[in-house]
């Protein structure tokens, strides 16, 4: 199924880098289930243990993953 091309990244969209070095951040939740197929589970746990990570901000990587995939869409 072909995507709907977006107008361009809102205007007022900080970039999320920006977003996410800021010492406190407003947080809203995101909740989704994933293909059990992709073990992302799995494979974070293994990223992390192999980066000697105690803590992988999930939060984080899910929102510079929406936030890329949703503006090469121009959304």
């Amino acid at each position: 199924m072909p995507w709907t091309q977006g107008p361009g990244r809102p205007q007022g969209i900080p970039d999320v880098a920006v977003v996410l070095n800021q010492r406190i951040i407003t947080r809203e939740s995101l909740d989704s289930s994933v293909p059990a197929a992709l073990k992302l589970k799995k494979r974070i746990k293994r990223f992390a243990l192999d980066n000697e990570l105690d803590h992988l901000p999930l939060g984080d990587i899910v929102a510079v993953a929406m936030d890329e995939w949703l503006s090469t869409r121009g959304f």
